[in-house]
């Protein structure tokens, strides 16, 4: 999620450009593009400012919620929903978390 602030006598503007413009992509960041006409420089002002801001999904660090249940005790305790088949012997769990 990107926040952009407007502030001083362009702000209505802008932030009417930047609605039009998300209007245009269905909210998709990803598919922004400029508009051409006589406010393509704003747009692409602003476009280029959310681009700048935003940290593409392949490159974002995990959480430490998903480190966490994404650890084999995590997965393990999936059972009955789907997960894993069996659940780890306790043993193993405490090996894993002397590991830590």
């Amino acid at each position: 999620m990107v926040t952009i602030l407007y502030v001083g006598e362009t702000a209505a503007v802008e932030s009417s450009t930047l609605q039009r413009i998300l209007k245009r992509a269905n909210y998709a960041t990803s598919d922004m593009q400029a508009d051409e006409g006589r406010e393509r420089h704003e747009e692409v002002v602003i476009i280029r400012r959310i681009e700048a801001g935003t940290i593409p999904s392949q490159s974002y660090p995990p959480s430490l919620r998903r480190r966490q249940s994404s650890g084999p005790d995590a997965l393990a305790s999936w059972e009955n929903e789907g997960g894993a088949t069996s659940a780890r012997p306790a043993a193993a769990s405490k090996a894993a978390e002397n590991r830590r």
